[in-house]
């Protein structure tokens, strides 16, 4: 994402929007919140249906985010068993999911946790931000 973007984000803003997508989710979709010891909110995952349609057969990792203070300390680990976890109790058999075509780190974790690029790309519309991504999938 553009620095300057990044930068425009508010605390409030951001907070809003997520309030707004967990009051107003679909069926069959979840979402997990990694806590701290001091109780510091250090990462989330959020799934559901493929592209939002509740008829999906495939599943989809909407978005999966955690504080950079905490990277390699297994809390993307702990999220991703935790999204399969969901995935597969709204019987799911398959998931898919995006992420930005230059993010290394987080396409090692994924392909350390069985996710597989399948070289579909696209250049998705985030926040009034062009992001390119690839497609990476995994069946349980």
């Amino acid at each position: 994402m553009p620095e300057e973007y990044l930068e425009s984000l508010s605390e409030e803003g951001r907070a809003s929007f997520w309030r707004q997508s967990l009051e107003n989710a679909t069926p069959r979709t979840a979402g997990a919140v990694a806590v701290s010891d001091d109780g510091a909110v250090v990462g989330f995952v959020f799934v559901g249906p493929a592209d939002g349609d509740p008829r999906a057969q495939r599943g989809e990792l909407y978005a999966i985010n955690v504080d950079p203070e905490r990277w390699g300390a297994g809390v993307g680990t702990e999220l991703l068993v935790a999204a399969i976890e969901a995935l597969q109790a709204a019987e799911f058999s398959a998931a898919d999911l995006w992420v930005h075509a230059e993010n290394r780190r987080a396409r090692a974790l994924y392909e350390a946790r069985g996710w597989r690029s399948d070289d579909v790309e696209r250049g998705q519309n985030l926040f009034g931000v062009t992001v390119p991504e690839v497609r990476y999938s995994i069946s349980f």
